[in-house]
């Protein structure tokens, strides 16, 4: 049994019904900022009634309250909860939340009516009829576990009604517990603590003896033997459950058991990022223990568990989170802004969180955006830089390095030039991709095809995509060796070239190829960039020679006179053949952003940066 699925109305951000979908493993929730990813854990919280104290309050700030009018009341919110899965056993366990169809789900209903106590008004019931028997010891069979972004690991595990280590000992010896209660006995851990009060107090030769006794003739003397009182002086509680509270968990740097006890410390003296994982192995510990209560659905909710850890210790924490979801059965329900975490788990399970339009929120989970054969492919290269676009307003997908540093360079240009074009009742454009939140994405390589499916559906097959806007940047790719010009253009044999209609028809996505050959050649092209190109290209050379001179001639040519094609394209030709591409890109990029002097930008770059950044490219 898992939770397969919750719907959201009303609630905190959430104004419109909103519907988030959930595998029976792991479940990575990722997206910017803003978009509900902590709405959607409070909402499972609140529906689920996780409280380590059980408490499960609604307060004024959970009703959704549109920003256009706050004098208005907010609406009632409303939460559903979808089971899946359900056994033979759960099946009849969960009847009273079972619909006719046999689906077993939960509602909550909360009217922002608050009473005289600032209460609010529930109304729960399973299934899909309100008017049905509602068993409330159901949800005592549901196990949850939250652990916030800002915890205190220390907090969690130090001695006291809190402790996460009392809980896990409590749940280790319910067993025990009970069958010496029925026995009208002592657990073992009692007798022993009792044996050992018991020794303290006969030891004469003990302090702790003697100052009982000091006490004790103390209160005599003051009060006398008839309004005297006598003492005892013993370690810690007779009873199991106050004795596991008074325990507390150390640690030693290195994992090695054959370090004497006594070099122990406490978490106090221990890294926040260590402490934060000994407090996820003590929850997961209770969570994957045995036992002899009925518990159909375990249930781990983490925000943020790259706090404190650096990426080395984020990796193997999701692959240890993935591993315990499958082998032990236990439902991980993760919030992340790391890209580190986001790219170390298996595509499947990552959901993806946005919002367009201001107040429509859309989950996507990648393994519904019809990858099929791509799944593969992105799982091997979706690695930390590349998963930046699950976190993006907006996305440029380029082939190589020289794209990748020139393009978030030239998009300045582009949007400021776009942007003194545009009537001034239109909103304007970000000045640049940063502040746009657009992110460049290399992909090393013409892998449109499995990149760009995850924002248009290839197959036309109804599959989800991301919501946000995604360009794609491609060559043309022709024959090699070949000199292409614009009144000699060759066909390209770029692979991407055959998916350019299916995506140019989607909603979220737009691939812009160019019309000549590569992105540095056709940059070459543009009228008066030779120049400038030739003189960075020139700067690079260590020693003089052939190719120093033949540049140096080719930098005597007014290339913003220039009209003959083909003598711009052997030139072309000539400087794609003698330059570093990482490096010179590097540099013409600093030049670029170092200098206000003209530099042709073509049109098809154009065109991707304007519509990553939420533009119209004919606008302007």
């Amino acid at each position: 049994m898992y939770l397969k699925s919750i719907q959201i109305e009303g609630y905190k951000c959430f104004s419109e019904p909103f519907e988030i979908s959930l595998s029976d493993g792991l479940n990575v929730i990722v997206g910017e900022n803003g978009v509900g990813k902590s709405a959607v854990i409070d909402a499972i919280r609140l529906l689920l009634l996780e409280d380590e104290f059980g408490r499960s309050p609604v307060s004024e700030t959970d009703f959704h309250r549109s920003f256009g009018s706050p004098a208005n009341l907010a609406n009632p919110f409303r939460l559903i909860g979808q089971f899946d899965n359900l056994s033979q056993e759960e099946q009849v366990a969960f009847l009273p939340w079972t619909d006719l169809d046999g689906h077993a789900s939960v509602t909550l209903l909360v009217d922002n009516k608050p009473n005289h106590m600032g209460r609010y008004k529930r109304a729960v019931w399973g299934g899909a009829s309100r008017s049905s028997i509602f068993e409330w010891e159901l949800f005592d069979t549901i196990n949850c576990v939250y652990l916030p972004p800002l915890r205190d690991a220390e907090a969690k595990l130090r001695e006291g009604k809190s402790s996460r280590l009392a809980r896990l000992l409590k749940n280790l010896n319910k067993k025990t517990l009970r069958d010496a209660r029925n026995a009208n006995d002592l657990h073992p851990l009692e007798k022993k603590v009792r044996q050992f009060n018991i020794d303290l107090a006969n030891d004469t030769t003990e302090s702790i003896s003697k100052a009982n006794n000091l006490i004790r003739d103390r209160l005599t003397d003051a009060l006398g033997n008839v309004f005297g009182q006598d003492t005892h002086i013993q370690f810690s509680e007779m009873n199991f459950g106050r004795i596991v509270e008074s325990l507390r968990l150390l640690f030693f740097p290195e994992s090695d058991t054959s370090v004497p006890r006594d070099m122990f410390r406490g978490l106090d003296e221990n890294s926040l990022g260590y402490n934060n994982l000994l407090y996820l192995a003590t929850v997961l510990a209770e969570l994957t223990v045995e036992s002899d209560d009925p518990e159909y659905l375990r249930l781990l909710l983490i925000e943020e568990p790259e706090a404190h850890l650096h990426p080395q210790l984020q990796f193997r924490l999701l692959k240890y989170l993935e591993k315990t979801a499958k082998e032990n059965g236990v439902q991980v329900i993760v919030t992340t802004h790391s890209p580190v975490l986001s790219s170390a788990v298996s595509i499947d399970t990552i959901i993806h969180l946005s919002k367009y339009e201001q107040t429509i929120f859309s989950a996507v989970p990648l393994n519904m955006c019809g990858l099929n054969k791509s799944t593969a492919f992105l799982n091997r290269w979706l690695d930390a830089t590349k998963s930046t676009l699950l976190f993006a307003k907006g996305v440029i997908l380029v082939e190589g390095i020289a794209e990748a540093m020139l393009v978030p360079t030239m998009a300045k240009r582009v949007i400021a030039n776009h942007n003194l074009k545009l009537p001034e009742d239109v909103k304007k454009l970000p000045i640049s991709l940063e502040d746009a939140g657009v992110s460049v994405v290399n992909m090393n390589g013409i892998y449109f095809k499995h990149f760009i499916q995850l924002f248009c559906d290839l197959s036309l097959t109804s599959a989800m995509n991301i919501p946000i806007r995604c360009a794609g940047i491609t060559d043309n790719d022709p024959p090699v060796p070949s000199k292409p010009s614009p009144s000699n253009l060759i066909k390209g044999t770029n692979p991407a070239l055959e998916i350019v209609e299916i995506v140019n028809k989607s909603k979220w996505a737009r691939l812009y190829p160019n019309n000549l050959k590569t992105f540095e050649y056709d940059l070459a092209m543009e009228l008066g960039n030779m120049g400038i190109m030739f003189s960075v290209a020139k700067s690079l050379l260590d020693t003089d020679g052939d190719i120093k001179q033949t540049m140096t001639d080719y930098l005597k040519v007014d290339w913003n006179k220039e009209k003959d094609e083909a003598k711009k394209s052997v030139a072309a030709f000539y400087l794609l053949n003698h330059i570093e591409k990482g490096q010179f890109s590097q540099v013409l990029a600093d030049c670029l952003s170092a200098t206000d002097a003209p530099f042709a930008i073509p049109k098809y770059i154009q065109n991707a940066v304007i519509w990553s950044c939420g533009g119209h490219p004919n606008d302007a």
